[in-house]
């Protein structure tokens, strides 16, 4: 059983189903519209696969990465 946690950024109680659907989230669902959609970021990189120092660029494929934004309090 997931225990209702406070937000980082409003200190109001995150409800346990946004804790069981996002289990790493730290915001509540407020906050995180406020922030743009999202507390998270989604970076992509291709992964390169050429020697290093060649002039042909060879990409394997890609790889995601989630960062979390920075959160801020409001009137901050």
């Amino acid at each position: 059983m997931v225990e209702p946690i406070p937000c980082a950024r409003c200190r109001a109680e995150i409800p346990v189903e946004r804790l069981e659907a996002l289990p790493e989230t730290i915001v509540c669902v407020r906050c995180a519209q406020a922030m743009g959609g999202s507390e998270f970021r989604i970076e992509v990189v291709a992964e390169k696969t050429s020697k290093e120092g060649s002039l042909k660029k060879n990409y394997g494929g890609y790889s995601t990465r989630k960062v979390r934004k920075p959160i801020r309090r409001p009137g901050e």
